[in-house]
């Protein structure tokens, strides 16, 4: 017991021994000067005061630092940082923050530095991001539309009623007395989509742009797989407007696209829900004909109040093999043609889609590639380069009003269609050749190295008004 009473008073004699802090720690201050430096940075000289330390540490990679009661250090400072200085002892640590700023360079930028808009749609915000600087931003347009105010952090765009074509616009901001200004590009696209060019993939996805009358291809919107109808081998115009994207299994869809490019369905057909196994579709107006190479019938109907094909008019006793079937003229005259012979058949559907044949001849040449009506006559196109003009009238006599021998045009082009400024020749690699064709005269608009256009398309078509 004696023992036990021993050892409790040593123990707590040793406690009360001096050597120690008898308190945490406190920083009385800690400042940096100069506070502020100018663009590029420089030293400052932190400066600091403490009671009851055992050690001082700064971070921002200064590190441990003494004395601990009264000091400073000189630090290079490049940017903006916040150094922290930590008292630590037995019973503690305390902290305390100084800030150091870095003047920023004179610098003006627009967010957003693009943006899409469709004509006669609501406006939208841009705002002007300034360092180094108080002065006032000024606003500016070059293109069409308008801007909410001259002034300001920032300003609202607003588009156009109307526009026939994609259109671009360049909004300015410059930052007064400073000679500094930013740009944002806007583009502007008609309500309805004109004169584009859709690039289709059979997984549904795609590019859709618009080609100018130099050739320049403006690319609108890119379509990932699903965004369009998939599996499509047909495309037509109803009633020279909607655009129909047929499946071989009588699905597809029936829509249009606006001017930014979005495809704005007016119905989706599932399979049967359109003629089944056709191998040519044949936009007349309002009328829409398919022929199936199979059993040689044509059905030639109109749409009901549902978009549904409506009681579509079977014609049967066509050949089994044509190969090309297109309009040929304004008088609704259609334009049949088989590869292997060289013939071709003329013929009419009036408006209650009775069909009147005119005639048949095999006097043309044989394996013609690419057969389109473009708006001089109908073109016809080998794959060996040479080509030929052809216009059709109301009865169905041709004139051949343009020949292309061989060498004339380039080969071996896998896809030709018409567009608003001319004839299109695609390659799935991307390459391609603007064309216009009137008599005998032949004109390359612009020609499109590998990749210029987008590549491997399974169908090229016209689409928009």
């Amino acid at each position: 017991m004696k023992r036990l009473l021993t050892l409790l008073c040593l123990t707590l004699l040793a406690a009360c021994q001096p050597g120690g802090p008898s308190s945490p720690p406190v920083i009385g201050s800690f400042t940096a000067t100069p506070a502020s430096l100018p663009i590029g940075g420089g030293n400052t000289t932190l400066t600091w005061e403490a009671s009851s330390a055992s050690s001082l540490t700064i971070n921002q990679g200064v590190g441990a630092v003494t004395p601990t009661d009264k000091g400073s250090k000189s630090v290079a400072v490049a940017e903006t940082k916040t150094f922290t200085l930590t008292a630590s002892n037995n019973l503690g640590s305390v902290s305390k923050d100084v800030s150091v700023t870095v003047a920023l360079p004179l610098s003006i930028s627009i967010t957003p530095t693009s943006r899409a808009f469709v004509a006669g749609s609501p406006g939208g915000s841009f705002d002007a991001n300034v360092t180094g600087s108080t002065a006032t931003v000024n606003w500016s347009l070059t293109g069409p539309g308008s801007l909410s105010s001259a002034t300001g952090p920032s300003v609202i765009y607003t588009p156009p009623p109307t526009l026939t074509v994609l259109t671009n616009a360049t909004l300015t901001a410059e930052l007064s007395g400073t000679g500094l200004s930013a740009t944002a590009n806007i583009s502007i696209a008609p309500t309805v989509l004109s004169g584009g060019v859709l690039f289709y993939k059979s997984d549904g996805s795609g590019s859709l742009g618009a080609l100018d009358a130099g050739g320049s291809y403006t690319p609108i919107k890119t379509f990932a797989a699903g965004d369009l109808p998939a599996g499509v081998t047909l495309t037509g115009k109803p009633y020279d407007l909607y655009e129909l994207f047929y499946n071989p299994d009588g699905s597809g869809a029936l829509g249009s696209f606006d001017g930014a490019g979005n495809f704005r369905r007016l119905r989706a057909y599932t399979a049967g829900e359109l003629p089944a196994g056709q191998n040519q579709l044949v936009s007349f107006g309002e009328r829409v004909v398919f022929y199936k190479a199979s059993t040689g019938t044509t059905l030639c109907g109109t749409y009901g109040d549902n978009y549904d094909f409506s009681k579509p008019v079977t014609q049967t006793g066509y050949s089994t093999d044509w190969n090309f079937i297109l309009r040929a003229n304004d008088a609704n005259g259609a334009f049949f043609y088989r590869k292997s012979t060289g013939t071709g058949g003329y013929g009419t559907y009036d408006a209650a889609c009775k069909w009147s044949f005119s005639y048949a001849n095999s006097g043309y040449t044989t394996n013609w590639s690419h057969i389109l009506r473009t708006p001089n006559g109908v073109l016809f196109y080998r794959d060996d380069g040479i080509g030929a003009l052809v216009t059709y009238a109301a009865n169905g006599t041709p004139t051949q009003t343009g020949t292309y021998l061989a060498g004339r045009l380039a080969a071996g082009w896998e896809q030709v269609v018409n567009t608003k400024h001319g004839v299109l020749f695609y390659k799935a690699d991307g390459s391609g050749e603007l064309s216009t064709f009137n008599g005998n005269t032949y004109t390359r608009v612009k020609s499109y190295a590998a990749g210029e256009l987008p590549t491997n398309a399974a169908l090229v078509a016209q689409v928009g008004n």
